[in-house]
């Protein structure tokens, strides 16, 4: 009788460790992955593509912001527990290469979804004079700044390390006949332009400085300008030794906020699929079946974005922060950003005039905030210039009446659409 209970007890031991490793659903039994993301598209993918063989947990929370957010302990804890860290890369997180580097060692498979896309660079700093310099350089002469911009500057490298040594050369239109040169700099968070001593021909050479902009001007006999480069930017970004972080991407030379073009959003989830297939290679049919959907909509999204540009009578909108730049380098959209790449990053008074300046000269009538995060100074602008406030969303995180709308990544993005359509006059 003992020996019957043991080979019961044993085979309903062998039932519920069956049932709890397993999951039924309409293609069988197989296991459920467990796995953790950060932003929302990702969160959003991985259970469209993974469907009823994933449990999917985001760990930003609901109305965070990803450039900030950082884990607790106890979050750590269960990723490391979990069968995979899904992340979207490219600097977006900058608690996912701590994340990395604690599931180190661990039965952890890590997916940076970005990995293998070409990225677009971190280009769009707080910059919107557009031919307009007003400073005053502290010399005897006025440099008025009605010049054209039509000085190139060559030798601008993507980042430099701090320390690292700059030499640029301006190039003068041909039709200019004049060699007296006069470089400026623009320190990082400082409103005054100032001369770089010792650069008075068309070679400057200077010592990197993170966030410093650069600029040249070509004066006449009367010291007058008579052409002028656009200002450049200097980044500093301190690899590891070899050259490049963890993860192939230099954090803050690209622009993180891949996701917002359709075209590449399909690279990403294609990224996801196979990092699924490769853990449930029993399941690939169907994770190739929920890709394909994905495709088809993204494919629908992108021709709503085409339609919009072929039909629009402006080309540029005014935003809480500047991170539409894919959106400007697929469909030739332009933005103007309050706050920098990051919506942490505010712009210097002077900087506020020139944008409030700017948009006024084009008559724009709307500026767009985004739900989570409203930097003050994109208020003070509208109210500036008289605009109506209208809702883009950036879709690195949902807020509470997206979760209760029951809005995923397809239905914000159309209403961005919806919202261009209305900004640029493309009715």
């Amino acid at each position: 009788m003992r020996k019957e209970l043991a080979l019961a007890g044993a085979a309903l031991l062998f039932l519920n460790a069956c049932s709890q490793g397993s999951g039924d659903t309409e293609e069988g039994t197989s296991e459920t992955l467990d796995i953790y993301t950060t932003i929302f598209p990702i969160e959003d993918w991985t259970k469209k593509i993974g469907g009823d063989y994933v449990d999917v947990t985001n760990m930003v929370p609901v109305g965070s912001d990803a450039h900030t957010y950082e884990p607790t302990p106890t979050e750590m804890v269960k990723v490391a527990s979990a069968d995979a860290f899904f992340y979207s890369g490219a600097g977006m997180e900058a608690f996912a290469d701590k994340v990395v580097s604690a599931v180190d060692g661990e039965d952890v498979v890590t997916l940076e979804a970005t990995d293998g896309v070409k990225l677009i660079a971190d280009s769009h700093d707080h910059d919107h004079s557009h031919g307009e310099e007003e400073h005053d350089h502290d010399h005897n002469h006025d440099h008025d700044g009605e010049a054209d911009e039509t000085v190139n500057i060559e030798g601008v490298s993507d980042h430099y390390h701090s320390g690292d040594h700059v030499h640029l050369t301006a190039i003068a239109p041909e039709e200019v006949d004049s060699n007296e040169w006069q470089w400026y700099t623009l320190a990082a968070e400082e409103d005054a332009w100032e001369v770089a001593e010792g650069n008075e021909s068309a070679e400057y050479e200077g010592t990197a400085e993170d966030g410093q902009q650069i600029q040249a001007k070509l004066l006449d006999e009367n010291q007058e300008v008579i052409a002028q480069s656009n200002p450049v930017m200097i980044s500093i970004d301190d690899h590891d030794e070899d050259g490049h972080d963890d993860h192939g991407h230099s954090h803050g030379e690209f622009d993180p906020h891949v996701w917002l073009d359709p075209v590449l959003s399909i690279e990403l989830a294609e990224n996801i699929k196979n990092q699924l297939v490769e853990m449930l290679p029993e399941q690939e049919d169907y994770f190739n079946e929920n890709y394909d959907e994905l495709v088809r909509q993204f494919e629908e999204l992108d021709s709503g974005f085409k339609e919009v540009a072929e039909n629009a009578e402006l080309d540029t909108f005014i935003v809480s922060h500047a991170g539409y730049g894919y959106w400007e380098e697929r469909y030739g959209f332009n933005q103007i950003g309050i706050a920098g790449i990051s919506p942490t990053n505010e712009p210097s008074q002077s900087q506020l005039v020139q944008t409030i300046d700017h948009a006024e000269e084009l008559g724009l009538n709307y500026v767009l905030f985004e739900p989570n995060i409203t930097p003050a100074v994109a208020e003070v602008v509208q109210s500036e210039i008289g605009a109506e406030a209208m809702t883009i969303y950036p879709l690195e995180a949902l807020t509470d009446e997206d979760v209760a709308n029951d809005e995923d990544y397809f239905s914000l993005m159309h209403k961005n659409v919806e919202t261009l359509r209305t900004v640029l006059s493309a009715e």
